[in-house]
């Protein structure tokens, strides 16, 4: 069997990271395994993690979406390599591939939905995406809310399957890395809050901020990732008064090591498709704070796997960071909880799922 996966690059993200863990499992599995990428890969890319050779990765350039030389580039490609299954991620991928298979006539075609897109798609987008529901097998949510979002936006119910994302978990299973401390100068008694993504009004991370100004004794706040809302953030920090506690780490290549430093990982999203970072935290027996977007429900129960507060709501994040960061019992409890729970998004588990559509 030949699985073909299809993105728009490797990038850093939740989406890419999905596809890199997904490829590496099936190749272990002995699966003859190809990518498609249809943009150039940034400077910070998961490309290096991938195990599939190059020989077996195509990349197909677009500088726009009306670049018809590539449309038949790539449907001289999916002619060529004949495959099985077509998995694809993203919109950009997502439109052209079925429409490209469609020429083509590959039929078991499968679509990845990540996010919350009720604001980030634009209603072309959406008519784009209602006309090509069709012509995919199945249109994949990542989590009960993002099939909520598709039923909303006119995607049939008989065309979504509901497929939680799965990570690696050994790779999180780390003690301490006590260099990658030292490296930040974060002193040895200092607690230390971790949040991850991009830096963009979803995150939230401007909620944050506010919440952890009120609490940062003794504390430190790291934020990773990157984004256009960056310079704001940093401006607010300086606001707030906390830019002696506050490190932004920009994208890093070393997560796990960062989320083994820290005592608590907290994401205060306004909305999120799952959330991959929090898999990552659960499966780093991190205790875990994050807001009540709605595809939370699926991963983190308040009180059991983690704290649950209101989005945008600063006090009631800033008292949820304090009762933790004073009851290391309760720190202990939910982290174990959460390990347990996390069993279930294995990425064995998700090829599984693939494999069984």
């Amino acid at each position: 069997m030949k699985i073909l996966f299809c993105i728009n690059n490797l990038g850093v993200g939740g989406a890419e990271r999905l596809v890199v863990d997904d490829i590496n499992e099936m190749l272990n599995r002995g699966y003859h395994v190809r990518l498609l990428t249809l943009k150039n890969e940034p400077k910070f890319s998961l490309l290096d993690e991938l195990k599939l050779p190059k020989k077996y990765r195509q990349t197909v350039s677009f500088s726009s979406f009306f670049n018809i030389f590539n449309w038949i580039k790539v449907f001289n490609y999916l002619r060529r390599e004949k495959p099985n299954i077509v998995l694809t991620h993203l919109w950009f991928s997502n439109t052209i591939v079925r429409i490209v298979c469609k020429m083509a006539r590959i039929n078991n075609v499968f679509c990845f939905e990540h996010n919350i897109y009720d604001t980030l798609k634009s209603e072309k987008m959406y008519k784009i995406d209602r006309f090509l529901q069709e012509w995919s097998k199945k249109i994949i949510a990542v989590s009960s809310a993002v099939r909520r979002s598709l039923l909303k936006h006119g995607i049939k119910e008989k065309n979504i399957i509901t497929i939680n994302n799965g990570i690696v978990i050994s790779k999180y299973e780390k003690s301490q890395d006590i260099l990658t401390r030292e490296k930040l100068g974060i002193p040895k008694d200092t607690f230390v809050f971790l949040t991850i993504g991009r830096l963009v009004y979803q995150k939230g991370i401007d909620i944050l901020l506010k919440a952890f100004a009120e609490v940062n004794h003794k504390s430190t706040l790291l934020i990773v990732g990157h984004g256009k809302e960056e310079y704001n953030l940093k401006k607010l920090t300086t606001k707030l008064n906390i830019d002696n506690t506050v490190h932004f780490l920009g994208t890093r290549s070393d997560i796990p090591k960062i989320l083994s430093i820290c005592d608590c990982f907290v994401l205060a999203s306004r909305f999120e498709g799952l959330g991959i970072v929090i898999l990552e935290a659960m499966a780093s027996k991190k205790p875990i704070i994050i807001s009540d977007f709605e595809a939370g429900e699926d991963i983190i129960k308040n009180g059991v796997e983690g704290l649950v507060v209101p989005k945008e709501n600063v006090e009631s994040l800033k008292n949820a960071i304090t009762r933790l960061k004073s009851d290391p019992n309760l720190m202990k409890k939910l982290a174990q909880s959460a390990y347990e729970k996390v069993q279930d998004f294995s990425i064995q588990n998700h090829v599984n799922k693939i494999l069984n559509l």
